[in-house]
């Protein structure tokens, strides 16, 4: 049982606890990463819907976006989530609970059920910026691959200096990824910056 949630977790939430402000990606993991167990129970719990108002709803997709992208709070959420199924599955097994509460528990175990699913999809070290953790959701699934497919290149380029392979993607992320218009572009060359 999280101390947090106690132990009917499928309970009507009478004081959600707000969503996070933070809309940025990092900004949101870093809270998240900041905060106990008992506090990121009641927020999953809480949040397993996306919020009628509208307006709340990018925060809501922020929250999964981290807890989808950075592997320590995936790992947290999914003990969190695995908990909720466990207590719901225990009461479900006893049957002592009138038809009400039965269905309420049903309704919250495949809401969890498909929180799972949502941060599940996330989790294939495959995906265009998994290295990115929660900062990739700060870019469009199109920009994530070209963003990928550069730096990539470009770090396997630093191991082993082979600049065919290095231009070579270049010109595949040009033509491919990019477009013919913007292969045939003069691009500026500029110096590099100094760094600090």
């Amino acid at each position: 049982m999280i101390d947090g949630v106690g132990p009917t977790p499928w309970a009507r939430v009478k004081d959600p606890r707000p969503l996070p402000a933070p809309v940025n990606p990092v900004a949101m993991q870093r809270y998240l990463a900041s905060v106990d167990d008992d506090t990121l129970a009641r927020l999953i719990r809480d949040h397993l819907l996306p919020p009628a108002d509208q307006g709340m709803r990018p925060r809501w997709r922020t929250l999964w976006s981290a807890l989808t992208l950075d592997p320590d709070l995936h790992r947290r959420a999914d003990d969190i989530l695995n908990e909720f199924l466990d207590q719901a599955e225990d009461a479900l097994d006893h049957g002592d609970a009138d038809p009400a509460t039965i269905k309420r528990i049903d309704a919250f175990h495949t809401r969890c059920e498909d929180a799972l699913d949502r941060i599940g999809h996330g989790t294939d070290d495959t995906r265009p910026m998994a290295w990115a953790g929660a900062a990739a959701a700060q870019h469009n699934p199109r920009s994530q691959q070209v963003i990928d497919e550069l730096v990539t290149a470009i770090a396997r380029h630093r191991a082993d200096q082979d600049n065919v392979a290095l231009w070579t993607t270049l010109d595949e992320v040009l033509r491919q990824m990019l477009g013919t218009s913007a292969a045939a572009a003069d691009i500026p060359v500029r110096s590099s910056r100094t760094r600090s």
